[in-house]
């Protein structure tokens, strides 16, 4: 049984080759197990586990898809839009730098921790020598081989070890909440794409509307021009109201297009892809706001970029506590054991144990200035935490501003399609009855489909809004739905 003590002295003969391959197979075999594992502390396991999962939740889907592909669970559907943020949060290249970066933290960790683990070497070395002057014929040259291996350990260094795990352990920390807010705004810029393409849909549908207007303006104008009711400026008119329409269809088709492409690329796909997307109700139902103080505290507690650079703000105090670290003295332990000879394996055995005290007495000021460097360091962390505070304030009380403002203007935007359109049907039926004109018909008209215009808009705006209130106060996908 091991009781952890070492016991050295002279070995037999018959035992020495046998214990001397051991000594070099012992340090191979510990090198290939070291380079074989990739993260033998599991330090990835405080990471989030792919591109789409958040920290520290478990991943919820994982596609296998080629980049830039549609997977094939969703090729050929229409999707909503829950389904094109997860397919977003997994295609969007953004994703994967971010949790690269957070697996990159992680064995940052790994690597400050390997600090409290001994280090073990193996050397081999043969060297020939041989004096030139006043050498005696039978002289032959000096042959010396040695191999052995050695074990270092460090037993104190006042805390530096301790201070920077505990700052990678920030850091990675800090780079798992970056990876949470890269989450937050792929699925923003999703949701935003997603309804400036509804919204472009319905502009072509007004637009289309508008055509099929001016084509019936257009035919009534020359029909009652045939019979000699109107002059040949209506039928001229009548014209250019419909090429006008004609126009903005083409306009409209085009944004539908562009934004068609747009929400492909905020979801990592190929812009020249083809898929249909499920309507959003027009009806919007306002939504009961909290009050605005529970809304910037919950912001404040919750929002991703906070937390990260709270962690930041950690890892630069670990930082000072590595600088101080400095002035102590470092104890290290050392013991070596091999053989040395003129063959390998074969000769006189040695061993060394020795312990090593090192105490920097001055170093040009430099542990000065690093400590103070350290703490101005810890300074703009600590302000750079309280000037995103701040921002994130503005952000939830402009974001709680506009959607007050989009509810109102929805309201708004119905009188207006209301009036607009009463005004439209009585214009039209003062035309057909000789009582109007054609100039006030198109005037009522175009002042309809600008009314329909301002309602598809204002719908947008509410949408966006709402989208960007739940962003602000910190909220995802599945805490709004």
């Amino acid at each position: 049984m091991f009781d952890g003590r070492v016991q050295l002295g002279v070995l037999s003969p018959s035992v020495k080759p046998v214990f001397g391959m051991a000594c070099c197979l012992l340090p191979i075999l510990t090198l290939l197990v070291g380079c074989a594992c990739v993260d033998p502390w599991c330090e990835t396991a405080y990471t989030p586990r792919c591109p789409s999962d958040e920290y520290p939740t478990a991943p919820a889907f994982d596609a296998k898809a080629r980049p830039g592909k549609m997977p094939r669970e969703f090729q050929g559907r229409t999707l909503r839009l829950a389904e094109c943020i997860v397919i977003a949060l997994e295609r969007n290249p953004k994703t994967r730098i971010s949790w690269q970066a957070s697996r990159s933290a992680a064995f940052q960790v790994g690597q400050r921790r390997a600090a409290w683990l001994p280090t073990i070497d193996f050397t081999a070395t043969a060297d020939r020598s041989d004096t030139i002057e006043q050498r005696d014929e039978d002289e032959s040259p000096n042959n010396v081989a040695t191999t052995g291996f050695g074990v270092r350990y460090l037993l104190f260094d006042g805390g530096l070890r301790n201070a920077q795990v505990s700052s990678a352990e920030s850091e990675l920390l800090a780079a798992d909440f970056r990876h949470n807010t890269v989450l937050q705004e792929v699925a923003l810029a999703v949701e935003l794409a997603y309804q400036e393409r509804l919204a472009a849909q319905a502009l072509v549908r007004v637009a289309q509307e508008n055509v099929r207007r001016s084509q019936y303006n257009l035919e009534l104008a020359q029909a009652r021009h045939a019979v000699g009711e109107v002059a040949r400026f209506d039928v001229l008119a009548a014209e250019t109201e419909k090429a006008n329409a004609d126009l903005g269809l083409v306009r409209a088709r085009n944004a539908q297009r562009i934004t068609r492409g747009q929400l492909a690329e905020a979801m990592g796909l190929s812009v020249s892809g083809e898929f249909d997307i499920e309507d959003l109700p027009i009806e919007v139902q306002p939504e009961e706001l909290a009050d605005i103080e529970l809304l910037l505290a919950e912001a404040a507690r919750i929002r991703p970029e906070l937390q990260a650079a709270l962690a930041l703000t950690e890892a630069r105090r670990s930082d000072i506590r590595a600088a101080r670290s400095e002035c102590w003295p470092k104890v290290r332990g050392t013991t070596t054991y091999g053989f040395a000879d003129e063959t390998f394996l074969d000769g006189g055995q040695e061993w060394f144990i020795g312990l090593t005290v090192e105490q920097p007495l001055f170093a040009g000021f430099a542990r000065t200035y690093r400590e103070g460097g350290a703490r101005a360091e810890f300074g703009v962390a600590a302000a750079e935490h309280e000037n995103l505070l701040r921002g994130v304030e503005l952000e939830v009380w402009t974001a709680y501003s506009q959607l007050i403002e989009a509810d109102e203007a929805i309201e708004a935007a119905k009188k207006l399609v209301a009036s607009a359109d009463e005004a439209a049907r009585a214009a039209e039926g003062r035309y057909r009855a000789g009582a109007g004109n054609i100039i006030e018909l198109v005037a009522a008209q175009t002042a309809e489909t600008d009314a329909q215009v301002q309602q598809v808009r204002a719908v947008l705006s509410r949408y966006t809004a709402m989208s960007q209130f739940h962003r602000a106060i910190g909220q995802t996908l599945a805490d709004t739905n």
